[in-house]
């Protein structure tokens, strides 16, 4: 019998049934069990009918803004619900290694702060999760470190949020992800900039979440209302810019323009469905 260990799983979901399932059978898979999955649903059409070992906490925030999902919003909620003090953070389209609860949870024991595991992607979309071995099918990010065991780092920016472990009470006393943010973008990189203003620790952790393939759009054109807002909010909030690469493509194309006199960007034209997918990109682990 799997034994249950005092720590919450806390995802988001919109659009990611599949992704949905495959980690939820990761989770179960895992050499430990966690006190609850919570799952944060905007989706109205989410279908999940669950009758496995796990203890499931479904929440609702519907939203019929796909480009403009309260992510912030939603991982927040995950967070005030869970019953226990450790909470692992996973990303809808993630599936957790192995021994990747139990190596969080232990971690959080050890090591007082904020704590990234380290996402290998998958060269393919999988099925049958719980058979096969996902290292063979993935890789590592390039841009990213890898150690092979917890290591501290000052490098705040490594921070991505599709795969960490903290306290409850520290991320209470970060007031949590800040909901001013809506869609996609620098939600993330404002919470670890919070984390290093108030002089939280960052850790890196060899546990693996290994990322399923999806195609996506490069550059993000579907997400650039998210992105152009949240951008100039993080740059008011922080005095630098994020998503750089991201805006400039925006900008070269002609679909926003930057004002000087406000320091700003701005939507010039919101690209619409063809060019969208004129830009999709499919089969390949990340952007």
């Amino acid at each position: 019998m799997i034994s249950i260990a005092a720590c919450s799983v806390i995802t988001i979901h919109y659009g990611r049934q599949e992704h949905l399932n495959n980690l939820i059978r990761g989770v179960e898979r895992n050499s430990i069990h966690p006190k609850e999955l919570i799952i944060i649903n905007m989706d109205a059409k989410l279908n999940l009918d669950y009758n496995g070992p796990l203890t499931i906490n479904l929440n609702n925030i519907i939203s019929d803004k796909a480009n403009l999902l309260p992510i912030a919003n939603a991982r927040n909620l995950g967070a005030e619900l869970a019953e226990t003090n450790h909470l692992l953070f996973l990303d809808v389209d993630c599936i957790p290694e192995h021994n990747y609860i139990k190596n969080l949870n232990n971690q959080l024991d050890t090591y007082k702060g904020l704590i990234m595991a380290t996402p290998r992607y998958l060269n393919e979309q999988v099925t049958q999760v719980e058979t096969i071995d996902l290292i063979e099918k993935s890789m590592l990010h390039p841009r990213r470190p890898f150690h092979a065991k917890v290591t501290h780092t000052d490098h705040y920016e490594l921070f991505w949020s599709l795969c960490f472990a903290m306290t409850k009470q520290d991320f209470k006393a970060l007031q949590g992800f800040d909901e001013e943010y809506k869609g996609y973008g620098a939600e993330d990189t404002d919470f670890a900039f919070k984390a290093k203003a108030a002089g939280m620790k960052f850790f890196l952790s060899p546990a693996i979440a290994f990322h399923q393939q999806h195609s996506f759009v490069r550059p993000p054109l579907d997400k650039i209302e998210g992105i152009v807002n949240n951008a100039n909010y993080f740059n008011k909030k922080w005095n630098i810019w994020p998503m750089e690469k991201a805006l400039k493509a925006f900008d070269e194309a002609g679909f926003v323009a930057f004002d000087t006199s406000t320091n700003t960007y701005s939507i010039a034209q919101l690209p619409d469905n063809n060019t969208i997918e004129k830009y999709r990109v499919s089969n390949e682990p990340f952007a």
